[in-house]
């Protein structure tokens, strides 16, 4: 075999997994939503500068760097390996490249204050995901921050699916397993949470879905504290990792 599964996979990808479920002809609509989610849960974290330097690796469609460019950040950057998909965010005007992420970075040492990384962690085996950290960290600026979304094996619903769903898929994480990681890889100050999925705050059927979906997570809570695991407590779909240099 002359290619590994991830290169016959990711020269298509654009056409095969990652285009179910997404509308490409109706793509500014989807960037308007993802705007909303983020914004719920990512602007906190962002740097307060502008002019800050910030990597979206993993960029995929856009959605992270349409987000950005609304809220004025005049100086980032996604990169993926998907030569499709890179293509896709330089034809809608973003600044992408097609490189890998270990190569990347370590020529880009002491560059970015930020850099996010969404929906990307899970692709990778261990032992990468370790290097992976190491040189994120020496990419960052003093005080800059890692931001890291992947989905929760927590949650009782989507767990399972959420693995499932891609062939890329090698690792899984909970609050706990991402701590563990990131402490480890000698940053600092980590913060995972729950990301909020109902951000439409126009539809009543948002309101009510959280509604159940916080009684639930605190029945799953107490059943878990029934079996001696009490250290989950985050049980949303997707968990956001914040860590900083």
């Amino acid at each position: 075999m002359d290619k590994s599964y991830r290169d016959r996979i990711y020269k298509h990808y654009l056409g095969s997994i990652f285009n179910t479920g997404r509308d490409i002809q109706n793509i500014e609509k989807e960037y308007k939503d993802h705007f909303l989610y983020f914004n719920k849960n990512y602007s906190r974290f962002l740097p307060s500068d502008k002019n800050a330097r910030i990597l979206d690796a993993g960029c995929g469609l856009g959605h992270f760097l349409f987000y950005l460019n609304k809220l004025g950040y005049t100086n980032s950057v996604g990169i993926d390996l998907s030569e499709e998909l890179v293509d896709f965010c330089k034809q809608k005007g973003f600044h992408a490249e097609s490189s890998d992420f270990f190569n990347y970075l370590k020529n880009h040492k002491n560059t970015f204050d930020a850099i996010v990384i969404n929906d990307v962690i899970e692709h990778l085996f261990k032992e990468e995901i370790m290097d992976l950290l190491d040189i994120i960290l020496e990419s960052l600026r003093p005080n800059g921050c890692v931001m890291i979304k992947t989905p929760n094996m927590a949650n009782p619903y989507t767990a399972a699916s959420s693995v499932y769903i891609d062939f890329t898929h090698e690792t899984a994480f909970t609050e706990t397993s991402m701590k563990e990681v990131l402490a480890v890889t000698n940053f600092k100050k980590v913060i995972v949470i729950g990301t909020d999925i109902y951000v439409f705050s126009m539809n009543p059927i948002n309101h009510l879905a959280k509604c159940i979906a916080y009684i639930s997570f605190k029945i799953y809570y107490f059943r878990n504290w029934l079996y001696g695991r009490k250290s989950l407590k985050i049980f949303e779909k997707d968990l956001l990792a914040v860590a900083y240099k």
